[in-house]
C-alpha cells in the first residue's frame, strides 16, 4: 500500500497528474508569541497530520514561521510584535544600499535558522519521534531580503539604475548568505528532512529543491529582475537542486524570464486574481507544478475556477493544491480535480 511519501514522489516525478495535500492548519501556532505555547500547539497539530491517512498526502512537519522578517533579521534590526491581526514587522536596518554594505550577518547561532533547529529539537522530544520534517523559517529571496532592510524603497529602485554595481555587490551578500545558512540548517537535520518553507504547504522530498519567496517581482521590470535577482535566484536554485517559488502578486511580466533561465523550477505558486493558471501554463505547460490559491473575480473560489478550465489547454497542467482540514474546501477541491482528469 502507498504512503503519503510514496504518492508526493510519485506527483513530483510527473507519474500522476494532480495532488491534493490535505493538512491539519499550523497557523494555530505559528507566529505565536510565547515559545512554550508554540511547541506545545505545534505538536498537537503535527500529531493529528501523523495519524492522517495515506490519502491526505501529508507529511507532518513543524513550521517554525516568525514571521516575514527572518532573513532580513539576520542582519539585525528590532522586530515589532503583531498586532491588530497582523504579522511580525522589523525595523529597517539600512536607508539605502550602500548602508547596507556596511553591516554583517548575525553569527547563524543568534538568527531565527538557529531558533527554528532548537525548537524542532523540542518537538520531535515532545512527541518522542524524530519522524518529523521540518521547514525553513520565513524564506526570502535576495531582493526581498534587501527591500525589509532598506527604509527607502524608492532610494533601492533608482540606485539599479544610478548604482547598479552598488546594488549587485548588495544582492551577492545577501545570496551568499542564504546559501551559508540554508546549507548549514539543512546540515544540521539531514536536507531530506527540510521539506519547504512555512509557505506554501507543498512537501520537497529526498532533499531536492528549496521554496522561497519572490514578492519583489512585482514591483519590477522584466529588465531589472532579469539583472538583478534572477542569475542568484539560479544560483540558489543550482546549489540546492531546484526551488518552488511563491508569489502572491502580479509577476506574468517575468514568465518568459523565468522560463528561459536554465534555472530547475519545481513549480510556481500563483493568486489567480493576480497571475493566472493560463499564463503560467502558456510559459511553462507541464513542467512545472502549479500551486494556485483564490478563484476570480468571474469565479470567486478555487474550486468553480478549476471547473472553469475543463476542455482548456489548462486542464493538463499539473495542480498541488494543498488546503487544510479547517477551511472546509479540501472535498470539493477533490472532486473539481478529479473533473479536470
Amino acid at each position: 500500500m502507498k504512503t503519503a511519501l510514496d504518492n508526493i514522489r510519485d506527483f513530483l516525478n510527473g507519474k500522476t497528474p494532480h495532488l491534493l495535500s490535505v493538512h491539519h492548519d499550523p497557523g494555530y501556532y505559528r507566529q505565536c508569541p510565547d515559545n512554550t505555547l508554540y511547541v506545545e500547539r505545534a505538536c498537537e497539530v503535527i500529531r493529528k497530520d501523523m495519524a492522517a491517512p495515506a490519502s491526505d498526502n501529508v507529511l507532518p512537519s513543524f513550521y517554525p514561521d516568525y514571521g516575514t522578517i527572518s532573513t532580513a533579521a539576520v542582519y539585525g534590526g528590532k522586530r515589532i510584535p503583531a498586532r491588530d491581526g497582523g504579522g511580525i514587522h522589523i525595523e529597517p536596518v539600512a536607508r539605502t544600499a550602500e548602508d547596507f554594505l556596511k553591516l554583517k550577518p548575525l553569527p547563524f547561532e543568534q538568527t531565527d535558522f538557529q531558533r527554528a533547529l532548537d525548537m524542532y529539537g523540542e518537538v520531535c522530544a515532545r512527541l518522542g519521534t524524530n519522524d518529523v520534517y521540518l521547514r525553513t523559517p520565513d524564506l526570502q529571496g535576495p531582493l526581498n531580503t534587501l527591500g525589509l532592510m532598506i527604509a527607502n524603497q524608492t532610494e533601492l529602485m533608482m540606485a539599479m539604475f544610478d548604482q547598479p554595481d552598488v546594488i549587485h555587490e548588495a544582492v551577492r551578500n545577501v545570496t551568499d548568505m542564504l546559501i551559508n545558512y540554508v546549507t548549514r540548517f539543512r546540515a544540521a537535520v539531514g536536507p531530506e528532512k527540510v521539506i519547504g518553507h512555512i509557505w506554501p504547504y507543498i512537501a520537497l522530498v529526498d532533499g531536492k529543491g528549496i521554496a522561497i519567496t519572490q514578492d519583489y517581482m512585482p514591483l519590477l521590470g522584466p529588465e531589472q529582475y532579469a539583472e538583478f535577482e534572477l542569475p542568484y535566484l539560479k544560483e540558489i536554485g543550482d546549489t540546492f537542486g531546484g526551488v518552488f517559488i511563491h508569489c502572491c502578486g502580479v509577476y506574468g511580466q517575468h514568465l518568459h524570464n523565468l522560463a528561459t533561465s536554465g534555472m530547475e523550477i519545481i513549480g510556481l505558486e500563483c493568486f489567480n486574481a493576480h497571475t493566472s493558471v493560463e499564463e503560467l501554463y502558456a510559459a511553462f505547460g507541464q513542467r512545472i507544478a502549479i500551486q494556485c490559491g483564490g478563484g476570480t473575480h468571474a469565479f470567486p473560489t478555487l474550486p468553480q475556477y478549476l471547473r472553469s478550465l475543463k476542455g482548456t489547454p489548462c486542464a493538463k497542467a499539473r495542480f498541488w493544491l494543498n488546503p487544510w482540514h479547517e477551511s472546509g474546501e479540501a472535498g470539493e477541491l477533490r472532486r473539481a480535480l478529479d473533473e479536470l482528469a
